[in-house]
């Protein structure tokens, strides 16, 4: 999930980011997710990072989870995109 070894630096104060893993991802192993989060947090980004029991495909579940995500961000920032 970190295609970079060095990625840029980047600023990403407040800007919201959903993470959602698989728990049985055969693809991108959880260390991998974490480290996506930690590097996303340190450039500023608020990370909510989930896991569920799945492996490496979007679920149906996921979107919705995501659109859900996103509408509460929408209106915590008082419905004004940043």
């Amino acid at each position: 999930m970190a295609p970079l070894a060095d990625p840029p630096k980047s600023h990403l104060s407040g800007v919201p980011v959903l993470i959602l893993s698989g728990l049985s991802d055969p693809i991108v192993p959880a260390s991998s997710a974490k480290e996506l989060a930690r590097s996303l947090s340190a450039a500023g980004a608020r990370v909510a990072h989930e896991t569920a029991p799945a492996g490496h495909g979007l679920t149906q579940a996921d979107v919705m989870r995501a659109k859900e995500y996103y509408t509460e961000e929408f209106m915590r920032s008082g419905g004004q995109h940043q």
